[in-house]
């Protein structure tokens, strides 16, 4: 079995206006409603940002000319469903080794990353729970709705019946994140960090928009990382991690 990376890192996502992370369902007469945690607040589900900060890292990747699969389907990803080979006989490439690939913890003993919602904090990273009402504003007070109208690419109007109403948060908000778990490192890896790691430090850092309506002007945002974080149990400063990113360069192929 593959040598484990435990790693243990929280990160506070800043908003730079308004977010619109969309459920997908209706409430009331608002046809485009957004994502709302059991106690009312907004959030940011893992899922949309373990997305997003893949998708940054594919590009990334390509970029410095690492050799990846073809994800996030399933059946073309490292391992998949049209793997002839018994999986564990052919490596996986970095971007399924830093965000998992189907059939990796079954095989390779390893449960991966675990990415925790996002949840409403202040600038200090202290989560806000809406029993402190005498400190924070009711849940309601987080959003807003408006009325959109789609338009037309070809023609530059507006589209017939194409009116609705949208939700968003109100500008500005902080989000605290977690990443926490094991990362599936290259036995070949050089340097004081593994490919894997730098990789996802970096995408963390470079991405700048979450959710939806990107055209619309939501989801802009900026993401801190922290001073220092939990590499194997034990304190490790962030900077030296990113230290290391011409490195990856030069591991292309890895």
């Amino acid at each position: 079995m593959t040598n484990r990376m435990k790693i243990d890192m929280e990160f506070i996502i800043s908003l730079k206006g308004s977010l619109a992370v969309g459920t997908g369902f209706h409430r009331g007469q608002i046809q485009r409603a957004v994502a709302r945690g059991l106690n009312g607040m907004p959030y940011i589900p893992a899922s949309t940002l373990k997305g997003r900060t893949r998708d940054t890292a594919v590009r990334l990747a390509i970029a410095l000319g690492q050799d990846i699969c073809e994800g996030p389907n399933p059946n073309t990803m490292c391992w998949g469903k049209k793997e002839k080979q018994k999986p564990h006989h052919k490596p996986l490439c970095i971007i399924c080794r830093t965000f998992g690939s189907p059939g990796i913890s079954s095989v390779s003993e390893q449960t991966g990353l675990i990415w925790r919602d996002a949840k409403l904090c202040d600038e200090q990273g202290k989560i806000i729970k809406r029993k402190e009402k005498q400190e924070i504003l009711e849940p309601e007070s987080y959003y807003y709705s408006r009325t959109n109208v789609t338009l037309s690419l070809q023609r530059g109007v507006a589209l017939e019946k194409r009116l609705f109403t949208s939700e968003n948060t109100i500008e500005d908000l902080h989000f605290k994140g977690r990443i926490r778990g094991w990362l599936l490192p290259n036995t070949d890896h050089a340097g004081k960090f593994t490919s894997e790691l730098i990789l996802l430090f970096i995408a963390l850092k470079l991405l700048n928009f979450v959710g939806g309506s990107k055209s619309r002007g939501m989801g802009s945002c900026t993401i801190k990382l922290p001073e220092n974080f939990l590499l194997n149990d034990e304190q490790t400063a962030t900077s030296t991690v990113l230290e290391e990113t011409a490195s990856l360069q030069n591991r292309g192929g890895e």
